[in-house]
């Protein structure tokens, strides 16, 4: 048996609810722009590759977009910011069990955090949920040059702990979660729940895929056994 050095977290999607807040944002953007309101399935569908690529998709109305004009997407991105600032952490919600599996594995590893989300939303809305206290190390999208799925995220937290990426396991939802972690060599676990682009997370073959938060502890024991 060879324990994990640290255990991180993605945020959306796998410790939080966020779509809620993003939705009224984003449709606050689309009126000011003169565009049609999106839903909360599409905005779940998008989620997971950081606000640019949110904003884009929502310009186009595509998951792979293309035919947006930069200027307007300046535009939009400022209109966005602006809005999820009012909204960020007033409808997001920690998912089943998250605060209480957090609590008990911070008695055992060191707890980090690896979020596509900018940083000037990652830490009030940390601060909103109540979990900031947690995590030893926070890294955003905008602390790196390329947020996930490439591995810059994961490599620079490795560096930062004076860890080996194989010593650091990440729970996340997305394909690009697990794309980040097979680049870095990485384990991960993965939360069925989440924001992977309304696509089963098992096609992305993680280690271990868990229907919900609460099995968590049990599942790091089994991995942490294989190794």
């Amino acid at each position: 048996m060879r324990p994990f050095q640290l255990i991180a977290f993605d945020l959306d999607g796998t410790l939080a609810d966020s779509a809620p807040d993003i939705l009224p944002a984003l449709n606050q953007m689309m009126a000011e722009l003169g565009k049609e309101q999106v839903s909360l399935m599409q905005v779940q569908h998008w989620l997971g590759n950081g606000m640019a690529m949110l904003i884009k998709r929502a310009l186009t109305g595509e998951l792979h977009p293309s035919g947006w004009h930069s200027d307007q997407f300046e535009q939009a991105q400022q209109l966005f910011i602006g809005f999820y600032q009012q909204s960020n952490g007033s409808a997001t919600r920690l998912f089943d069990q998250v605060p209480e599996v957090l609590a008990q594995l911070s008695q055992l590893y060191p707890l980090a955090l690896v979020t596509n989300k900018p940083r000037q939303f990652t830490e009030p809305l940390l601060q909103h949920l109540g979990i900031g206290h947690f995590f030893k190390a926070v890294w955003c999208a905008d602390d790196v040059a390329k947020a996930k799925p490439e591995p810059d995220m994961l490599l620079a937290l490795a560096k930062q702990q004076q860890l080996l990426a194989v010593d650091i396991l990440l729970v996340g939802d997305s394909e690009n979660d697990i794309f980040a972690a097979r680049a870095a060599g990485m384990p991960v676990i993965a939360l069925s729940y989440g924001y992977n682009h309304g696509q089963s997370i098992a096609h992305s073959q993680p280690d271990l895929v868990l229907e919900c938060f609460s099995l968590l502890p049990d599942a790091i024991c089994s991995l942490e056994q294989e190794r």
